[in-house]
């Protein structure tokens, strides 16, 4: 589950991620690493868990202690930022 995840999907939008898309969408693919962040850890994504760089790293450490491969943790990284980048624009903490 993700918290704020309709201002999630509008803040991607404004910091561009897939306005060049053609064959997929980013901003689809960026709500799925989420969920499935969340569900591999048990865990909601919100201000709490994900709502600083820190908490990506210890997320992200996490992830890989269970044996994620790299690009899936490079991709739920890549999603983990922008969210902590929408927590602190819009002043979620």
């Amino acid at each position: 589950m993700i918290r704020h995840q309709k201002h999630y999907l509008e803040f991607i939008r404004q910091e561009g991620v897939g306005e060049h898309d053609v064959v997929a969408d980013s901003r689809k693919s960026y709500v799925s690493y989420l969920n499935s962040v969340s569900e591999k850890l048990e865990i909601e994504i919100g201000p709490r868990t994900a709502g600083t760089y820190a908490d990506v790293e210890h997320l992200v450490k996490t992830l890989e202690d269970r044996g994620v491969a790299k690009k899936t943790i490079g991709n739920y990284k890549s999603a983990l930022r922008q969210y902590v980048k929408m927590v602190e624009s819009l002043g979620l903490k």
